[in-house]
């Protein structure tokens, strides 16, 4: 077989694939919310929130077709263990499930006492910083290719020079803080192949 047909994932991929599960996640929570009525996407300048909807549409509707979303990692790996007599998992599923679990709980410590934030513009800057700062392939996820996310997170940007409540332009300071924490703590990640640990759980 040509070397250069084979899709070989290294741990940096399963980086970004668990980067991925997480974005979906968030994602599919975000539009339910707008088809309910409980959260909305309101920058102030229509042309802003119709660009943000659909690139927010276009990226999960990719995701949906490409990655699992929290529940259905959960379920695939509960499964798996199953069909196993020692109910240990696959490196690449430890490895998948200890990236996932560390940017959850990432966001769930900087979160934890309920603080609002806005969840779209914290998507955005994390694909910002993982595809264009930390310069991670998206040869598996080649659409990741086709959002301008530095356009979009000007449109934060720009409303919070704009805006006069101080709240407004920490909050949305806050967003970029909080992706890059969790950025770091995905990088600084480390998978030992020979963990000890037999199972692990996937957080919601």
């Amino acid at each position: 077989m040509r070397k250069d047909i084979i899709k070989v994932k290294l741990l940096r991929d399963i980086k970004t694939d668990a980067l991925m599960i997480y974005i979906r996640s968030v994602l599919e929570e975000i539009v339910s919310k707008i088809d309910k009525n409980e959260y909305s996407i309101n920058l102030g300048y229509k042309e802003f929130n119709d660009e943000i909807r659909n690139n927010v549409l276009f990226l999960l509707a990719k995701l949906q077709q490409n990655v699992l979303n929290a529940n259905e990692l959960k379920n695939i790996i509960i499964i798996e263990q199953n069909k196993r007599s020692n109910t240990r998992l696959l490196p690449d599923d430890e490895a998948l499930i200890l990236y996932f679990n560390t940017l959850v709980k990432e966001i769930e410590t900087i979160l934890n006492d309920g603080q609002p934030w806005i969840p779209e513009q914290v998507i955005f800057a994390l694909l910002s910083e993982w595809v264009i700062e930390e310069n991670k392939s998206t040869y598996f996820y080649p659409f990741l290719n086709e959002i301008d996310y530095l356009k979009l997170l000007n449109y934060y940007e720009q409303i919070a020079k704009e805006e006069i409540e101080t709240d407004i332009k920490s909050n949305v300071l806050k967003m970029y803080n909080i992706a890059s924490r969790m950025i770091q703590k995905l990088k600084n990640c480390k998978y030992k192949i020979n963990r000890r640990k037999s199972k692990q759980r996937v957080k919601k």
